[in-house]
């Protein structure tokens, strides 16, 4: 029996609370030259719930349906219910949160990552790639918006120029790993044998990453530099292709195009010195 359920725009929750959506709206208007043209709604039907997440652009929400795709029946992600244009819509995942500074999350962060790296890594020539140009773009304009001097600009090329590969291995990597983008699922109090990790923020799945690209941002974040390399490691050990020669490199170029970024959405409250400190120490 065909049954109604009321799915209109009027029945859904905003994922965001009105705080977060004025401070994003004023960032937009008074401090950054890029926003995230993005929004997140919960949906609920006949009680089940999902998460509806409608796009900037039809591009990016097929690139990221492709990207599920690769994953799909792995339980790392939310199940990809149905794409219309630029908006998906997704199952709900219940969880609890994911504890940075706990053992075995970071655990299962680690075999999260080994997962993704273990799919379709390619391995080519660092030259044959764009991202010694793009890192020359990055500084010339940090020092043109004045977050970085001349000297520490210069000190970062040559850092690069130091540690680049002589070839680097891409793939599929997550590359927003902030702890708000995770649950830990399959947890219960009688003891659920494998809880594991899902990752929630789906458009932070992508393809073609210079593998540590997500292990570099978490590095910006909530993973001290010195546990980068350790937790390179452990996704090492979980079955994950080794990195230690590329991760310096790409420590890197990931931070200045992070900053850049984070400059240009006018979110400079994250932008440290030290973060450039670590990688020149």
């Amino acid at each position: 029996m065909l049954m109604k359920a009321r799915l209109g725009s009027l029945f859904q929750t905003n994922a965001h609370s009105w705080p977060r959506r004025l401070y994003f709206g004023w960032l937009r208007r008074w401090r950054g030259v890029f926003a995230k043209r993005q929004s997140v709604h919960f949906v609920s039907v006949h009680g089940t719930r999902y998460k509806r997440v409608v796009f900037g652009d039809s591009a990016q929400a097929a690139e990221v349906e492709s990207a599920l795709d690769a994953f799909a029946g792995s339980g790392r992600f939310p199940p990809l219910v149905h794409r219309h244009e630029n908006e998906l819509l997704l199952g709900f995942v219940e969880g609890r949160a994911f504890d940075p500074g706990d053992t075995a999350d970071r655990a299962r962060l680690a075999e999260f990552l080994a997962a993704l790296w273990q799919h379709s890594a390619v391995e080519q020539p660092c030259t044959a790639l764009p991202f010694d140009a793009r890192l020359a773009v990055d500084l010339d304009f940090l020092v043109q918006a004045r977050v970085l001097d001349r000297a520490r600009a210069e000190a970062l090329a040559d850092r690069a120029a130091a540690v680049a590969p002589a070839t680097l291995v891409t793939g599929f990597d997550y590359v927003d790993p902030v702890a708000k983008n995770f649950v830990i699922a399959g947890e219960a109090p009688g003891g659920e044998q494998s809880p594991r990790l899902v990752a929630i923020d789906v458009e932070s799945l992508r393809a073609d990453q210079p593998l540590g690209t997500g292990l570099a941002q978490a590095s910006l974040r909530w993973l001290s530099p010195g546990d980068v390399d350790v937790m390179a490691s452990q996704v090492a050990e979980s079955g994950g292709p080794d990195i230690d020669p590329q991760l310096d490199y790409v420590r890197l170029i990931t931070t200045v195009a992070w900053t850049k970024r984070k400059f240009l959405q006018g979110k400079t409250h994250f932008i440290r010195a030290e973060h450039f400190d670590a990688l020149l120490g």
